[in-house]
């Protein structure tokens, strides 16, 4: 998967290193516990006014520096939104009440504020690995964003279109957001043709997944690779060097990867 070897790492290496230090991360890592602060007592408190509060202090933060604030806009606006929606699942689900009961909404916040923390890292050139921890903050989203479809309440034909709708639009955004990172320089109509097609097939992956006795942490893991795929396919074609041992090499991950999934899960055949 050539892609995830990253662009431009050697000459950015020398000015990147120097800022790798105590200092420059310290000011992240207090706006990533504010951000998992407020999540959690938005979770917990419920209202609108905490809501407003914690896109409030998200976005605060994200928009102070602007520098590069429009490379990983939206990454940040999947990440916001889907923080707030899945950890309310999450408490949802949790019936128990009290400290035990907080405890997975605790966790799940501290979960999107250590990604927070890392994109803001990516953005303001804290870390030297951009591109791998890129990589792993848009695999998180999409892992979010499946068990996000996989366990909301789909019943009524409006809440399966409205999670539908909501699930294309944050996998167009970052797959968009992805190919642009990678293939900046590649022509604009291609890669949009190319994205649209892309998010097309992923969301129908997505619904085809949902209905299959593997699990949603399973189903999650799977959406995850399939994206990850294709991505790499769009990022070889669009680079002029896509062939039959690149295709064959993803093929066979995907293989490989769909027989451990199955055979680990109570599917029958």
């Amino acid at each position: 998967m050539g892609r995830f070897l990253g662009r431009k790492v050697v000459a950015e290496a020398t000015q990147l290193a120097r800022r790798l230090r105590l200092p420059a991360l310290m000011p992240s890592v207090g706006k990533a516990l504010l951000f998992s602060t407020v999540l959690s007592i938005a979770i917990i408190e419920g209202g609108f006014f905490w809501g407003l509060v914690f896109f409030g202090v998200a976005f605060y933060w994200y928009f102070r520096s602007m520098f590069e604030w429009n490379t990983f806009l939206y990454s940040f606006f999947v990440l916001t939104l889907y923080a707030y929606l899945s950890t309310s699942f999450l408490d949802h689900a949790t019936d128990l009440g009290g400290l035990s009961g907080n405890t997975p909404v605790v966790i799940a916040s501290l979960v999107f504020g250590v990604l927070f923390f890392l994109l803001l890292g990516i953005k303001e050139y804290v870390f030297l690995w951009r591109q791998a921890i890129f990589n792993f903050i848009s695999g998180s989203l999409y892992f979010f964003i499946s068990i996000t479809f996989f366990i909301a309440d789909k019943d009524s034909a409006w809440a399966f279109f409205s999670y539908f709708l909501l699930s294309f639009f944050a996998l167009y955004l970052l797959i968009k957001e992805s190919i642009d990172f990678f293939m900046e320089d590649a022509p604009k109509r291609k890669k949009e043709l190319l994205i649209v097609g892309s998010t097309l097939l992923v969301i129908e992956f997505l619904s085809v997944v949902s209905i299959l006795p593997i699990g949603f942490l399973n189903a999650a893991a799977l959406i995850v690779l399939i994206v990850f795929i294709l991505e790499d396919l769009v990022y070889h074609h669009l680079k002029g060097d896509l062939d039959r041992p690149i295709v064959l090499n993803n093929v066979t991950i995907l293989v490989i990867c769909l027989l451990f999934i199955f055979a680990t899960s109570k599917l029958t055949l």
